[in-house]
């Protein structure tokens, strides 16, 4: 066994090719091995989330090996390592590990790519069987998948279904411009999905071979990142995975590559389904390797320029004479060897050749002048400020992060130094970096070109050669250097606002929550945590939302508080403003819902103060800009030129206004009501609905004192207006429809149908009762699952959830989705309507609840210790108006019963409230 340290890897490295360069140490923190046969592992003891590991087997191996005969093989190799193993035949692996708390799908998964296929486990490791049985899995999955017959062809139909998911525009658009992506290499054609005629029809030998051929130890890693021992563990892999075989005589794992020709190539596109007109340019470099001290520090360069171009572009997008809605740049990976500079525009109605002109104005403005100094100052601030975060919470990185950084390590060799490491590095580079160190990425070589709009736009597509005399005139234009604009104002408040005061505080000490009023009314619920070393999280609401919005002022609100979060706040625009927030990390978002308003937000501990001036500015100066209203208007007018050409788009409109009895409030606006919408307006609902603190409850949780924020609290939340007008939600009756409908949908080309059923209705709303709900609709996606996929092969995957609501008055609604074949829409909605049936009149299967209850007992555990959970739950106690205490898991675990779901069953999936909606294509 060879055992990688520092000095080997920068020695192999260095031996590679890389010389006279500093190559980055690996991470201390890391064990990383090879035992005597190739293969690879990874482990390191992290403690986030406790008493848990993720497990990632990666191998060298995808679609770029097959031959033509066997496109879609490594993918099929994927699925297949989840139906039987020497360990775990047929399906006992993914029942055993539903039973161990993994959820299929959410937790246990993999993926296919070009070059590669990754299999991932996160496990316990509370349970010492249960965890080394999770790397015995992993050792099945090496080299031991058993491949049946049987089971290779029940698989068949249900990869034929996730091909048939991938229907559409996209994957239309993606099939016409791969071939010039990639310069029409092999990469072309090898999408991992393969082909249809090869997925029905290929040998069961052709599959083994593949997996014979490829899935060996010198193209294998195994990484464990958790709560373990880490001598133990590797103790272990040393014994479960020396005895993986290399081929007597193995095959060469080439590598292919994607050739820089020199040229530039140009395509035009049309589709039904597309709603605007794009114009792409990429401009393809040889990539850059992640090895050395040097290649970092250009890495941190790219991400600078990033930042700054995307920056100038979207200043140059919200000015109201701008051609374009938005556009976008950057320079990074691509695929294979190569890098890019990829940059979008998307075009406004008639202003093709404007648009393309001032786009490829601002790239040629950076090109010749580079950019400002103070451009790059902020640029820096904010980088380091977002590392400097991610430094303080090192010892809270999740397992998740690091194996995602190793996985990169063993496919590409990219560095993995650790945080410590890159927080000196790019500390010292920022501190004497100049404008004259940022490269430019433009290419005039190398150059692809891209064009895309709707059919209706077909016959006014400019020509190759009317595009490069555009972009030539562009060029030529006497053009002046770019202007920064700075801010001359140094706080975001113009004086300090008149503070409150706390005039009652309790402690909830179950909880550990302190529960403050201040003196304009406001309640403040405080949750200190040390899950983050520097995050706080809040959210604050007040009753009434839309439903206090008359109905004359009703499309107006809807749109009021996204105009309110893109037009900045008080006299800055939301350019001025993210100047002004130059190195803070905050998010602060108003929002007003069907029942409530308020304000979501964060920061780190240090920028609370910010955060806390920001909640001030959007109550007492909200701001419209009008260049975002008018933005943001002709956005959504150019949706309703293609909603009848778009399959997805009528459906999802279909189905929501049936679900909403097609009140005017639930269904998409209509265009005239659009056109007549008003920027005053939408100011006045939004006013309306902050003008009132007084009936407002905040939430604050994360790592802060209690003691430091309460005059923080008092300043600034204390200050706002209170009218006291004890406002309270309207129950506007926009309920679930009552009865039995039925609908069909005809749209789209594809062999493709969208399915929907969905039982609703009112009900007594209570925690428990809702527990049942959720606990069945866990159940019947483990019942659908194994009979709709795995018995009949009919679907890639069914989605059933159940919602529930207290207020405005309590109201259920189960829902399953699923995409098949038209021609199987009507036995597969018997299948699942005779799988609701038996959870009727047998109830659930044990080992079913088994496996729910685990998965939840293991989701639950996690989220008791992230903010957000406790943040989320906080809030919804308050606004259900329910007394605050301790989840009990255990004992809304032990609620649940076959007896109950039975119950529950029988009452709530009835057959007087039922909706089928289906989609099926035109021929």
């Amino acid at each position: 066994m060879i055992k990688f340290c520092c000095s080997i890897a920068t020695l192999a490295i260095l031996l590679s090719g890389v010389a006279n360069a500093q190559v980055v140490p690996l991470d201390p923190g890391v064990t990383v091995g090879k035992l005597p046969n190739g293969f690879t592992y990874y482990i390191r003891k992290n403690n986030t989330p406790e008493q848990r590991a993720v497990m990632y087997l990666v191998n060298k191996v995808g679609s770029i090996l097959e031959t033509d005969e066997q496109r879609g093989l490594a993918h099929f190799l994927e699925h297949m390592a989840f139906n039987g193993t020497a360990h775990y035949p047929k399906n006992e692996l993914v029942d055993y590990l539903q039973k161990a708390g993994v959820r299929f799908g959410a937790d246990l998964n993999a993926y296919t790519g070009f070059d590669e296929t990754v299999f991932q486990l996160p496990v316990s490791t509370e349970d010492k069987t249960v965890f080394r049985n999770a790397i015995q899995v992993m050792r099945d999955w090496a080299q031991s998948v058993t491949l049946s017959d049987e089971e290779i062809d029940n698989e068949r139909g249900v990869i034929l279904e996730e091909k048939r998911q991938k229907l559409g525009a996209s994957q239309r658009i993606q099939a016409m411009t791969m071939p010039l992506a990639v310069n029409q290499s092999l990469y072309a054609d090898r999408l991992p999905i393969g082909t249809e005629e090869v997925l029905r029809n290929f040998k069961h030998e052709e599959l083994r071979e593949f997996y014979h051929d490829w899935y060996r130890p010198d193209q294998q890693a195994l990484i464990i990142v958790g709560d373990v021992n880490v001598q133990q563990v590797e103790k272990t892999i040393k014994s479960m995975f020396s005895d993986l075989r290399v081929p007597a005589h193995p095959r060469e794992r080439k590598h292919v590559t994607i050739p820089l020709t020199g040229k530039n190539q140009f395509l035009t596109l049309t589709d039904p389904e597309l709603v605007t007109t794009r114009f792409q340019v990429t401009m393809k470099r040889p990539a850059l390797e992640m090895k050395t001290r040097e290649q970092f520090t250009e890495s941190l360069k790219r991400t600078l320029f990033n930042m700054m171009i995307s920056n100038r572009l979207n200043e140059q997008a919200q000015l109201a004479a701008a051609p374009f809605l938005s556009a976008g740049g950057s320079v990074g990976q691509m695929m294979a060897n190569l890098d890019a500079f990829s940059g979008q525009v998307v075009l406004k109605p008639g202003q093709t050749e404007r648009g393309i002109k001032a786009y490829w104005t601002e790239l040629v403005r950076v090109q010749q002048y580079g950019f400002t100094e103070t451009e790059l100052q902020r640029a820096k601030i904010n980088f380091m400020s977002s590392l400097e975060l991610n430094y303080k919470e090192r010892e809270k990185t999740p397992s998740e992060a690091y194996v995602r950084e190793y996985v990169d390590h063993f496919l590409h060799d990219v560095g993995s130094p650790g945080i410590a490491y890159e927080y000196a590095l790019y500390k010292s580079v920022t501190d004497t970096l100049t404008v004259k160190g940022i490269p430019q990425y433009f290419s005039d070589i190398n150059r692809d070109i891209v064009i895309t709009t709707n059919d209706k736009q077909k016959d006014s597509l400019p020509s190759e050669a009317m595009v490069s005399s555009w972009l030539k005139e562009a060029a030529s234009a006497p053009l002046t250097a770019y202007v920064d604009k700075t801010i001359n104002r140094t706080a975001l408040l113009d004086k300090a606002p008149v503070p409150g005061t706390i005039t009652s505080e309790t402690f909830i000490k179950d909880l550990g929550i302190t529960d403050i009023v201040l003196s304009n009314g406001m309640r403040v619920l405080l949750k200190p945590t040390t899950f983050k070393k520097d995050q706080v999280a809040f959210q604050g609401f007040g009753p009434g939302g839309l439903s206090l919005v008359s109905d004359a002022d009703f499309y107006a609100g809807s749109i009021a508080s996204t105009l309110i979060s893109a037009s900045g706040v008080a006299d800055m625009s939301q350019q001025e403003l993210r100047k002004m927030l130059t190195g803070k990390n905050v998010s602060i978002s108003p929002f007003i819902g069907e029942i409530s308003e308020g304000i979501s937000g964060g920061a780190s501990t240090e920028d609370l103060e910010t955060a806390l001036q920001l909640t001030y500015l959007y109550f007492t100066s909200p701001r419209k800009d009008p260049v975002v209203f008018n933005n943001m208007i002709e956005q959504a007018r150019l949706s309703y030129s293609s909603n009848n050409n778009s399959p997805r788009k009528i459906y999802g409109d279909t189905l929501s206004a049936i679900l909403g009895n097609y009140h005017f409030r639930k269904v998409q606006m209509p265009l005239e009501q659009l056109n007549a919408l008003d920027a005053d307006q939408a100011m006045a609902v939004y006013k309306s609905r902050f003008s009132d603190a007084s009936n407002f409850t905040f939430t604050f949780v994360g790592n802060f004192d209690t003691a430091t924020i309460k005059p923080l609290l008092e300043k600034y939340l204390g200050a706002l207006p209170a009218l006291y007008k004890n406002e309270a939600l309207k129950d506007l009756q926009l309920d679930y429809p009552q009865g039995r409908i039925s609908r069909k949908i005809v749209a789209g080309k594809e062999p493709q149908s969208i399915v929907t059923l969905a039982f609703s209705g009112t009900f007594k709303y209570d925690m428990t009762t809702s527990d049942q709900m959720k606990a069945l609709a866990g159940i019947l996606t483990i019942r659908l699952t194994e009979r709709l996929r795995e018995q009949e092969a009919g679907v890639y995957n069914v989605n059933v959830n159940a919602n529930t609501r207290k207020l405005p008055t309590g109201e259920y609604i189960f829902m399953i989705n699923f995409i098949c074949d038209p021609r199987n829409v009507e036995s597969l909605i018997l299948s699942a309507n005779s799988e609701i049936m038996k959870l009727k009149t047998e109830g659930p299967a044990e080992d079913d609840i088994t496996k729910y209850k685990a998965g939840y007992k293991s989701s639950a555990e996690r989220a008791l210790k992230d903010n957000g959970f406790w943040l989320n739950y906080i809030s919804s106690s308050l606004m259900n108006q329910e007394a605050l205490q301790l989840p009990d898991i255990k004992n809304r675990q032990q609620k649940i019963t076959a007896e109950s779901l039975q119950q529950t069953a029988v009452k709530y999936l009835n057959n007087s409230n039922y909706i089928r909606v289906i989609q099926i294509p035109v021929n």
